[in-house]
């Protein structure tokens, strides 16, 4: 067990030294304009922890209720796009993102406030409770 947790720690540090090339390479820019980033270990940490409000979607391809899910996070994404930061989390491609915040249900919404979850939202919402629950956090 506890070889697994020293794994895990070089892995996350080798992926962020790689991610931290990849910005440096673009004189320090972290590209974040789409509406949506996909999340994966060479950007989870960075992206949590430089914005306030972070809504992460982890979801799965094969997970039929996620992309029912899908639209209605697109539509909240939309409208408030410019004061939180929208993001998802392939739950099969970052096994190691989904263990680290126990994600055992999929779709799970996280919400991070300055890196920190502080809500955690599972199975598909209605666009009114996700909307509702975000509100909470918006300064």
């Amino acid at each position: 067990m506890e070889e697994d947790e020293e794994l895990k720690r070089i892995l996350e540090k080798m992926a962020r030294r790689i991610y931290q090339k990849k910005v440096q390479s673009r004189g320090g820019r972290v590209e974040e304009k789409r509406l949506e980033i996909a999340l994966n270990m060479l950007n989870f940490d960075e992206t949590i922890n430089r914005n306030p409000i972070v809504i992460v979607d982890f979801w799965a391809e094969w997970c039929m209720p996620c992309k029912i899910y899908e639209r209605t996070f697109r539509k909240v994404a939309e409208k408030f796009g410019g004061k939180a930061v929208f993001a998802r989390v392939n739950v099969d491609e970052n096994p190691m993102i989904a263990g680290r915040y126990n994600i055992y249900g999929i779709p799970t919404t996280i919400i991070f406030v300055n890196g920190r979850p502080v809500e955690k939202l599972v199975g598909a919402q209605t666009e009114a409770k996700l909307t509702s629950v975000i509100k909470k956090y918006l300064r």
